[in-house]
């Protein structure tokens, strides 16, 4: 072995892990979907229930949350197991942007068993239409009049009417 297998790893390596970092949506420029924050986005892939696979989200635990999911068939004549569209309702609770992992799979199958497609989608979440923006309600002047939370300028000076004595240790 010389030190031709050495550089021909050296160029390869760089390339291998740029390509998986760009495929994982992280440096997209443009987000594929836009929602707005708690209302729902429909999402549209390919399906075929009749084989047992369905999409849902892998991880299970996300911060897009799936309201319904339905099928539209393919089939003109009603024929049962043709391929059709698998449609998504899913919710943000909030603002930002989010990959929103996919993964086409049985159900019944551990999750040690690879699933069958996997797709991966940028959203951008926008606040809800006269919503304040996260940073807007995080560090906002204004308090909300409903609020009955005292704030440290408003309390009241505690007065006990006793004498606090403090005593020197020996």
């Amino acid at each position: 072995m010389g030190a031709a297998p050495i550089r021909k790893v050296a160029l390869i390596a760089p390339l291998v892990a740029w390509f998986c970092i760009s495929s994982s949506g992280c440096f997209r420029g443009r987000p594929d979907l836009e929602a707005k924050a708690e209302h729902p986005v429909e999402i549209r892939l390919p399906a075929n229930p009749s084989t047992g696979y369905r999409w849902m989200l892998d991880p299970p635990m996300q911060s897009g949350r799936i309201l319904s999911e339905g099928y539209e068939s393919g089939a003109r004549d009603g024929r049962v197991g043709t391929p059709g569209t698998q449609v998504l309702q899913v919710v943000f609770p909030r603002e930002g942007r989010f990959n929103l992992k996919l993964a086409y799979r049985r159900l019944w199958e551990p999750a040690s068993v690879p699933p069958a497609q996997t797709t991966n989608l940028v959203v951008k979440v926008l606040p809800a239409k006269g919503d304040k923006t996260l940073m807007e309600k995080l560090f906002t002047k204004d308090i909300a009049p409903e609020s009955n939370i005292v704030q440290p300028e408003e309390e009241e000076p505690q007065t006990t009417g006793r004498k606090v004595e403090l005593r020197r240790p020996r």
